[in-house]
């Protein structure tokens, strides 16, 4: 069975994440309301924190909708350390460009800590997925700001 997975972190960029998922399909670009991105754990291995989502209201999350077979799914939930409780695979509803909610899976840190100074290598994933769907550009905008910032 296909599920839709609503990717808004390193997750964004379609060669990234087929190397865990090769048979995830790019649905369309969607938003989640009501929650904005915070890097609210540090990962040793990418030198810096690392996104989740976390309730915001009145801001919107922009990410992707792709659908990914279960079996692999599975295989995001150990790169995302689901198993060893970093992160949690949850359902919410996600606006779609279509203006129609979609059920999807998300991954989020279970434990928020920090804020973290965001890793770099993850914030340049994160602008190229959103670059490579075209978020919109105030939200591109965004992102490379908190790039530039840590130079």
């Amino acid at each position: 069975m296909d599920l839709y997975n609503f990717a808004y972190g390193g997750n964004l960029s379609t060669a990234y994440i087929r190397q865990y998922c090769p048979s995830a399909t790019l649905v369309m670009r969607a938003q989640l309301p009501n929650f904005q991105i915070e890097f609210r754990h540090y990962s040793e291995n990418r030198q810096g924190g690392i996104s989740s989502i976390i309730e915001a209201p009145g801001h919107l999350v922009q990410g992707v909708i792709y659908e990914i077979p279960e079996e692999e799914l599975l295989d995001l939930d150990v790169l995302e350390s689901v198993p060893q409780g970093l992160y949690s695979r949850d359902t919410f509803l996600v606006l779609g460009e279509d203006r129609e909610w979609h059920q999807a899976e998300l991954y989020r840190i279970v434990t928020p800590t920090g804020p973290y100074t965001p890793s770099k290598g993850y914030l340049e994933d994160m602008i190229r997925g959103a670059r490579e769907h075209e978020l919109a550009p105030e939200y591109i905008e965004k992102l490379v700001a908190w790039r530039r910032s840590l130079d």
